[in-house]
């Protein structure tokens, strides 16, 4: 997991809950907790609040697994197992696009909501709220470049192929800034790894850089995604252990 930021008074005023827990809930036996004593139980509280603004990773991965592996296995029916079986281009395109949005909107909500009820300074809020526009303002912005392409004389054959490169290379750029600003490495690794899964997918043509997406990035996400639950979990388990341990420590002392 990453290192937590430099103990500050400044981050201590982060959660407004702890805030509160120790200006207005004290009691005579909080008061007497020695200074180390109360260092590690605001440090366990710093963790909290890092695992919040951090834990929106695994239920994010997972969405895109879902919306990768489902969305452009799609696109690969259409003409992938031919003339055994093809899914209709419309189904097809149906499946692929309803995805995307799914996950676009999960984005946009799970950034938010990461910095919720966090107080620290406002620049945390306005990332979240500007990553998740960003999703939207991103994919905007790659169908209308397409579009320009598509005007001065970009094929069906090459569209097909830069549709789901461009998407993927744009979201493996925001897994990094993703990474970046919550501090999450795994986010930082998940995006170098789907830039290269989109790089190499146009050199196996059309249609199996379908395929490759779909593996690649899709059931690499869900895998990568079930491993993130599982470590998240852990972590706060042990957090909220630490925490009681801590607890109980510095009353008896």
């Amino acid at each position: 997991p990453p290192r937590p930021p430099a103990f500050s008074a400044e981050f201590l005023c982060l959660q407004s809950t702890l805030c509160y827990k120790v200006d207005m809930n004290a009691t005579p036996e909080d008061a007497a907790l020695s200074p180390e004593h109360m260092l590690a139980l605001l440090t366990d509280q710093r963790r909290s609040v890092e695992g919040q603004m951090g834990g929106f990773v695994p239920a994010l991965v997972t969405a895109w697994g879902i919306a990768w592996l489902f969305g452009f296995g799609a696109l690969w029916l259409i003409d992938g197992l031919k003339p055994a079986f093809s899914l209709p281009l419309p189904i097809a395109v149906t499946i692929f696009v309803v995805l995307l949005a799914a996950g676009i909107a999960i984005s946009v909500v799970l950034s938010i909501r990461s910095g919720r009820g966090i107080r620290g300074t406002s620049s945390q809020t306005f990332a979240g709220i500007v990553y998740g526009i960003t999703w939207s303002l991103g994919s905007l912005a790659i169908f209308g470049f397409a579009q320009g392409l598509a005007a001065n004389g970009m094929s069906r054959d090459l569209a097909n192929i830069f549709y789901p490169v461009a998407f993927v290379l744009f979201a493996g750029i925001m897994y990094v800034i993703a990474g970046a600003i919550w501090r999450t490495v795994p986010m930082v690794v998940l995006g170098v790894w789907t830039v290269i899964v989109g790089v190499a997918a146009p050199f196996f043509g059309y249609p199996n850089h379908y395929l490759v997406l779909a593996i690649g990035g899709g059931a690499a996400y869900l895998v990568l995604g079930v491993l993130s639950f599982v470590q998240l979990s852990r972590v706060r388990q042990r957090v909220t252990r630490d925490l009681g341990a801590s607890t109980k420590e510095a009353r008896r002392g």
